[in-house]
């Protein structure tokens, strides 16, 4: 059967391909034998058609936004004509959110379109061509389609076709290709749009981990956490960051809409794809929204499809459902004392490190916006995403929880609406499954994804395990060294916690200690570690508190040269440690350890450790006789002592270290635990004794003194 087409509209597709034949003409001028020729102005049925392309596409504008994305370049100048020789009116990148405003055709037969642009705060007005920007508005694509207005698309997909290169695809690193190469095969009319970070990855992921900016919920393994942020929240590792912060990690069916704009499309978003999705949750349309006589997912579509809103209905009713879950928080109950009928579906404001905090935070934020009942709480918060968020660059729900977007409005790192980690994720796939029940995963789809710079070659691992050891230390304590097992190490401070990486799971106990303004330590503070589900424990032992203490040294003023080290521990503690235990632990051995201090760089300074020497202070000797030396008792605490003697005149000068050790044991399981580090040398006790004052001139301790620095030189 012969299709048959009126007068009017055999005359509408003459002129449309008469005006396409002159665009191929024009591409085929260019670029015969490589020589470039100036073409003439339009002629006056080309511009009565390029003119009634335009009216038309007034009449979509005025009716609702229409954005695109900048791509297929690094940056792209605004242009303040439809030429390229016209002046630069502002730069966009790739990844650049537009508004579309017009359409002009220059005398090359280029198709441009003039848009609004909103880059770092401020806006641009101007003119980019056609072919750098992805539009997935379907109003828009029909109108192009009508007027012939994007010839180099159809040009692009036919080489595309015949090659199997994707232009988009290949604007992006290697490593990212064969994911998106896969989507494409099995998407065709998905686009997907580098965005430059200009970012470094690995300082992109340190400024995610401070400030509880990230978090995991509390089902996620142990080595997945670092430290309990709120009841049900803990501040995130880095691995398990890197995970949800590589892009290359959601290049996936089941996650790619993370990426997606997040703007209106009438032809999809529809009002019974949003009931559908809705069945099965406490939004389903058995009842009615409280406070209301609609259903949820009504209100979800009226608006989100709202003139001048433009929020995507299936964003704003996963984003609730992954706020609110079950829907049982009293953040949207409308009956929490004193917010009676106040409703935050969005948790918007809802922050605070209890649980009462967050709810009187986001009710106090739902009182203040008069977001009384659920529609009023729906609207104001796709009116804060629409406002504050999509339209000011955070229009992904990537870009919603990792603000990496230098153009956005507000700086890198902030503004970040959701603390959870997994959040956008989790909702790309409910918006996936919102456009597979409605039939339109096969939409002419965008999506913008991020570029890292220095990103590992390959996609960051879901962590199975962690070494690392997280750590609160108590104010007063130099937090600049924890040491873990004797050994000293630098760790990295996030969300007012120490984060210490070992080689192992084998540590047993970590320790950082107090100083006076001299620098001489003063006390100890204890915590003992297990490792356990492939990661770190780490318990803090308050009781343990100043458990091994320095006191100081002391020099011999008569018969053999030697230096005193005095370690302390309470007579109480020792007691309880005697007798029963503390925390289920037992004395079993104290002690010191002395080293060459010049040996510390290279030797770790512990029990058992090569050339150290270590003294028995209480416990078992080596021929089976018990030890328990105190050399005085001062204050509640034992004294114990190590004395070095006997060392030539040549090693006066040298500095020795020492640090008392202590051993406990817990259900069969030993565990040193080691107190500060101290080094002198029997030169410097000597001057420091004889600049005292301590004895008189002459007299037989001041004149052993003298010796001993004389007999050093």
């Amino acid at each position: 059967m012969k299709n048959t087409y009126s007068k009017k509209e055999l005359s509408f597709m003459k002129r449309k391909l008469a005006f396409l034949g002159a665009i191929l003409l024009v591409a085929f001028i260019f670029t015969y034998e490589g020589n470039t020729y100036r073409t003439h102005a339009l002629d006056e049925e080309d511009q009565a058609w390029i003119d009634e392309a335009g009216e038309a596409l007034q009449k979509i504008v005025e009716e609702r936004e229409v954005m695109a994305l900048v791509y297929l370049c690094d940056e792209l100048p605004i242009r303040s004509e439809a030429d390229n020789s016209s002046a630069i009116a502002g730069t966009a990148a790739s990844g650049q959110m537009v508004e579309i405003l017009d359409v002009a055709v220059d005398e090359d037969y280029q198709v441009w379109e003039k848009v609004s642009a909103e880059i770092s705060g401020k806006t641009y007005v101007g003119y980019i061509p056609r072919d750098h920007l992805a539009c997935s508005d379907e109003r828009f694509l029909e109108w192009e389609e009508l007027y012939g207005m994007n010839p180099g698309a159809e040009m692009m997909l036919a080489e595309e076709n015949a090659t199997g290169v994707y232009a988009d695809i290949e604007e992006f690193p290697e490593s990212y290709r064969p994911a998106l190469q896969a989507l494409k095969q099995q998407h065709p009319n998905w686009t997907f749009v580098r965005q430059n970070t200009g970012l470094d990855f690995q300082t992109a992921v340190n400024n995610e981990l401070q400030g509880g900016k990230s978090l995991v919920y509390k089902s996620y393994g142990d080595y997945c956490k670092e430290g309990q942020h709120s009841p049900n929240w803990y501040f995130a590792s880095e691995d398990v960051l890197k995970l949800y912060m590589d892009p290359r990690n959601a290049l996936q069916e089941n996650a790619i809409f993370q990426f997606e704009q997040l703007t209106y499309n009438e032809s999809y978003h529809t009002e019974e794809a949003v009931k559908n999705f809705l069945e099965g949750t406490f939004m389903n349309s058995s009842q009615n929204a409280p406070g209301t006589d609609m259903k949820f997912y009504h209100i979800f579509w009226t608006i989100g499809a709202e003139e001048n809103r433009q929020v995507s209905p299936f964003h704003l009713a996963a984003r609730v459902l992954q706020e609110q879950g079950q829907g049982t928080s009293p953040l949207i109950s409308g009956t929490y004392p004193g917010y009676e009928g106040y409703y935050n579906y969005f948790n918007v404001g809802a922050s605070g490190s209890t649980n009462e905090q967050v709810i009187i935070n986001g009710l106090n934020y739902a009182k203040n916006n008069n977001w009384k009942g659920t529609y009023y709480s729906i609207l104001g918060g796709a009116e804060v995403i629409s406002a504050n968020y999509i339209r000011k660059g955070q229009d992904t729900l990537y870009l919603q929880k990792f603000n990496v977007s230098p153009t956005a409005s507000n700086p890198i790192y902030t503004h970040q609406y959701m603390q959870n980690i997994s959040a956008p994720t989790t909702e790309a796939l409910s918006i996936k499954k919102l456009y597979e029940s409605a039939g339109a995963l096969e939409n002419t789809f965008v999506f913008k994804i991020p570029v890292y710079e220095n990103i590992p070659a390959s996609p960051c691992p879901m962590p199975t395990s962690s070494t690392n050891v997280v750590l609160q230390v108590p104010s007063g304590y130099d937090a600049a060294a924890i040491y873990v097992d004797g050994v000293a190490y630098t760790p990295q401070v996030r969300n007012n916690r120490r984060i210490v990486t070992l080689p192992d799971g084998n540590a047993q106990a970590a320790v950082v200690y107090r100083y006076n303004a001299n620098g001489a330590p003063i006390g100890m503070y204890v915590w003992t570690m297990e490792y356990r589900n492939n990661a770190y424990v780490a318990t803090e032992q308050p009781e343990l508190t100043d458990l091994l203490t320095y006191h100081g040294f002391s020099i011999r003023i008569t018969g053999k040269a030697g230096i005193r080290f005095k370690t302390g521990i309470s007579t109480d503690l020792r007691a309880r440690l005697l007798n029963g235990g503390v925390n289920g632990y037992s004395l079993k051995e104290y002690g010191t350890l002395v080293m060459n201090n010049a040996n510390r760089a290279s030797y770790p300074m512990i029990k058992g450790g090569e050339k150290v020497i270590s003294g028995l202070a209480y416990g078992t000797n080596a021929d089976g006789s018990h030890q328990d030396s105190i050399y005085e008792t001062v204050s509640g605490r034992y004294r114990y002592t190590s004395v070095l003697v006997g060392l030539p005149s040549s090693q006066y000068k040298v500095e020795y270290a020492f640090r008392g050790y202590i051993i406990l044991n817990k259900d069969g399981r030993d565990i040193t635990i080691y107190g500060p580090v101290q080094a002198r040398s029997i030169y410097a006790l000597a001057e420091m004794v004889l600049n005292m004052g301590t004895y008189q001139p002459g007299s037989a301790a001041d004149t052993f003194l003298r010796k001993l620095i004389s007999d050093a030189q």
